[in-house]
C-alpha cells in the first residue's frame, strides 16, 4: 500500500496552489490501493458502495491525466472524469435507495423542495420533456412538483412510478436545472 504525504494541518487553511501533477498521480495510486479492493471483492453486502469506491479511484487516475493532458485532450480526458463521477453517483444513489427506507427518502425529497423555496432557491415546479426514440418515434413525458417527481404522466394518461434509485437521481437532477436555468430569467435569488 502506498503512503500519501501531505503537509496539511489539521484545521488549518491552506493557501490556494496550482495542481501538483506529481500528487495527484500519488493521490491516484493511493486510491487504487485503498478503494479498489472493495470493487473487486466478493463482499456482497457492500456491492454498491464498493462499485462506487472504484468508479472514484478510476475517477482520480483520469484527473491526474487530465491535470497533464495537452490541449487536444483536454475534452476526452474531462469527459472520461466526469463519466466515472457518474458512475460513483449512480452507485451511491442505488446505494441509499437500497438501505433507506421509501418514506424517509420522499421526506428528504419534499424537505430539500420546501428548504429550497424557503431560502428563495429555484425549484423545478413540472417539466415536460420530448424523449426522441429510435426510428423517429418519440414520448412525451411529465414531472410535476405535486407527486415530488415521482411519478412519469405519459402522453396516453398513464403514470408510471420511477424506481428510488432513479429518482433520487432525476431529483438532483431538476435541482441541478433550477440553479443553472434561474439565473437566465432575472428573478433568480
Amino acid at each position: 500500500m502506498t503512503t500519501y504525504e501531505t503537509t496539511a494541518v489539521p484545521g488549518q487553511l491552506m493557501p490556494p496552489a496550482p495542481l501538483d501533477p506529481p500528487a495527484v498521480h500519488q493521490l491516484a495510486r493511493h486510491a487504487l490501493d485503498v478503494l479498489m479492493p472493495a470493487a473487486t471483492g466478493p463482499v456482497e453486502s457492500e456491492t454498491r458502495l464498493g462499485e462506487a469506491a472504484g468508479q472514484l479511484a478510476i475517477a482520480l487516475c483520469a484527473f491526474a491525466r487530465l491535470v497533464e493532458a495537452d490541449a487536444d485532450d483536454q475534452l476526452a480526458q474531462g469527459e472520461d472524469v466526469v463519466e466515472r463521477l457518474r458512475r460513483a453517483s449512480l452507485h451511491v444513489h442505488e446505494h441509499m435507495a437500497a438501505t433507506v427506507p421509501a418514506a424517509e427518502l420522499e421526506a428528504r425529497t419534499t424537505g430539500l423542495v420546501d428548504s429550497n423555496l424557503e431560502e428563495g432557491l429555484p425549484v423545478v415546479g413540472s417539466l415536460s420533456a420530448e424523449l426522441l426514440l429510435s426510428q423517429g418515434r418519440s414520448a412525451i413525458v411529465r414531472l410535476t412538483h405535486e407527486n415530488s417527481h415521482r411519478d412519469v404522466e405519459l402522453e396516453d394518461g398513464r403514470a408510471v412510478r420511477v424506481p428510488a434509485a432513479d429518482h433520487l437521481i432525476i431529483r438532483d437532477g431538476l435541482h441541478e436545472l433550477a440553479r443553472l436555468l434561474a439565473p437566465l430569467t432575472g428573478s433568480a435569488g
